[in-house]
């Protein structure tokens, strides 16, 4: 009996879906996507658990709290290598991978905050993980890359910080994995033009990016 109330509620939803989309293209997956959105704000006040108040407030205090897990997770994972901290980590595996680059540009690949970056780099610096050289193109500025050390550590760390990232996926499915990783790149899609621009006052960044 209990099917046949199932297959009631999914017409009676399918039909409100319908009407909802109007002259929008009416799909498999874009009925999956609304039935998503319509399940999800039956949620009650008492599952926010952390805020209380806002499924965005807890969205934003997770993604908080995932940032710390992870952070303590590399840094445990890399404490017998000369990084610092996790972005000093980050900031050579990306020199790694690309190669040269401006101190600027660098910091820009992390998303990071340019002050905070500026110090990162010192740190490397002055470890001697990276060095810096003129720029070929242009002798007024000049480029980083890793030195042999450093070359040597990020390879050592890639199989320790492994470790950390395994831990920070916990428990999810490979499906779930790909959903969320799918979900934070569409939401960094949305977000780094943003970083790019480097605007302070979020009043002009919420009506210029919220219509």
């Amino acid at each position: 009996m209990k099917i046949y109330e199932l297959i009631k509620q999914l017409i009676d939803l399918t039909g409100a879906f319908v009407s909802d989309r109007m002259d929008r293209d009416i799909t498999i997956k874009s009925f999956a996507s609304w039935l998503y959105k319509r399940v999800d704000e039956t949620i009650s006040v008492e599952e926010y658990e952390i805020t209380g108040h806002s499924i965005e407030a807890e969205l934003a205090a997770y993604i908080g709290r995932m940032s710390r897990y992870s952070n303590t997770y590399i840094k445990s994972a890399l404490i017998d290598l000369p990084f610092a901290t996790d972005m000093d980590f980050a900031f050579t595996a990306i020199l790694h991978r690309s190669g040269s680059i401006g101190k600027t540009d660098l910091i820009r690949k992390m998303a990071y905050d340019k002050s905070s970056g500026m110090e990162v780099i010192k740190r490397l610096l002055k470890n001697e993980i990276i060095e810096q050289f003129p720029n070929p193109d242009d002798k007024r500025s000049k480029l980083l890359r890793l030195t042999k050390n450093g070359e040597e550590n990020v390879i050592k760390a890639y199989t320790e910080a492994h470790k950390a990232a395994k831990m920070v996926s916990g428990s999810l499915t490979t499906d779930e994995q790909v959903t969320l990783l799918k979900t934070l790149k569409k939401l960094d899609d949305f977000h780094f033009p943003i970083y790019l621009e480097e605007e302070k006052d979020l009043n002009l960044i919420i009506e210029k990016y919220s219509k």
